[in-house]
């Protein structure tokens, strides 16, 4: 059978400092910038939260409209993530773990929240860009993770069915998204979650390192 695997990026493949407190002050500021209600958000509100948040005011007629916010804010993300993806450094036996797995007839692919200039810095500075057949960020999606949307995109582009496909991720978000999309999901705990959190949150197997990825795919 043939097998594809999707990977998320932070805490799985590579780890970097990001500036979460400074990114959403600045994304606050400017949804206030522009005319939108930031009273229920502040720096402990989630990312996702504080875009979702840009999003539903905008549909709902407020502010200078969605295409323009989004363009604003993304252009803010941008700007954070570039700086982070200096700091960029790639976690043990990730290149030895993609590698085989590629050998042995398994196709590799990323689904990120961020976006493809950052993503693709981030893993090119890894030495890792040359792994998969396509890179799949937030510039290419609607909605974000924990929407299934980028996973379904991502379906289609390897021409799988849903139960071929599994996505690799270290986070919450990444269960609730593949979960919503019928995909499998392997969480790696490598910091940001404990492997109990992760089984609560539902995942269908928890690892603690990306080397035992191979026996859950079976190759």
């Amino acid at each position: 059978m043939v097998v594809g695997v999707i990977f998320d990026i932070d805490g799985t493949l590579v780890t970097f400092r990001f500036d979460v407190r400074g990114t959403r002050k600045a994304l606050i500021e400017e949804l206030g910038r522009q005319g939108l209600d930031t009273g229920a958000l502040d720096l402990t509100t989630p990312t996702q939260r504080i875009l979702d948040s840009a999003r539903e005011q905008s549909e709902a007629g407020r502010g200078p409209g969605y295409v323009a916010l989004r363009r604003s804010v993304f252009s803010i993300l941008d700007g954070f993530e570039s700086a982070s993806s200096e700091t960029t450094s790639i976690l043990p036996g990730v290149r030895g773990v993609l590698d085989s797995l590629r050998s042995k007839g398994v196709r590799l692919a990323v689904l990120t929240n961020s976006g493809q200039r950052a993503a693709r810095a981030a893993l090119g500075r890894a030495g890792l860009l040359d792994c998969f057949e396509f890179v799949l960020t937030r510039d290419d999606t609607e909605i974000m993770k924990p929407s299934p949307e980028g996973l379904e995109m991502a379906a289609a582009r390897f021409g799988l069915s849903k139960a071929e496909i599994y996505y690799v991720g270290d986070s919450a978000l990444d269960i609730r998204a593949a979960r919503a999309a019928g995909i499998r999901v392997v969480s790696v705990a490598t910091g940001n979650y404990t492997a109990e959190r992760l089984k609560a949150e539902g995942a269908d197997f928890v690892i603690s390192a990306l080397s035992e990825l191979g026996a859950i795919l079976g190759v």
